[in-house]
């Protein structure tokens, strides 16, 4: 088997569409909501959180073929694993898939995350133990407090100062 590797990436004005529409799609949809990628939800229904999620699109219906048209990153979050794998099937080579219901089937997963402005931290089982990733993502949000952020805008500045000399 190949090897995961990590990278960050930027999603401004990219596409997301997620298909399906409860608890684990609203996780997923609230994980993309500050990268100023446009999110949209296929489902017949969706959950009352989803519902609460001010930028997302919800297009009210079953998946077609044709939902997936100009999106950059497609994740199937759907209870049903036939669907699940209808939804790789209609992705290109160009689009990064992401199955929650099969890791193995996927193109990349998304790790537990800590935020301290700048800083980003991220932990990551492979999709084989959300469980563990979540534990480990406490541990880490407990070391690296708030005043990160502080640091991280410190060493920019030195940084800029080293560069300039």
């Amino acid at each position: 088997m190949t090897e995961m590797v990590p990278l960050v990436f930027s999603l401004q004005n990219k596409k997301i569409v997620i298909i399906g529409g409860g608890k684990i799609a609203f996780r997923k949809a609230k994980a993309f909501l500050k990268s100023g990628a446009s999110i949209t939800i296929i489902s017949p229904h969706i959950c009352d959180e989803l519902k609460q999620l001010p930028t997302i699109t919800w297009i009210k219906k079953y998946f077609e073929k044709d939902d997936l048209t100009n999106a950059h990153i497609v994740i199937a979050a759907t209870n049903d694993k036939k669907i699940n794998n209808f939804v790789k099937d209609c992705t290109t080579d160009f689009q990064w898939f992401n199955d929650v219901s099969n890791q193995n089937n996927s193109d990349f997963h998304t790790p537990a995350v800590v935020r301290r402005g700048d800083l980003i931290i991220s932990v990551s089982t492979s999709g084989k133990s959300p469980v563990l990733s979540k534990k480990i993502k406490k541990e880490l949000e407990t070391y690296f407090d708030d005043h990160y952020s502080e640091i991280v805008n410190d060493y920019a500045s030195e940084r800029k100062k080293t560069v300039v000399e």
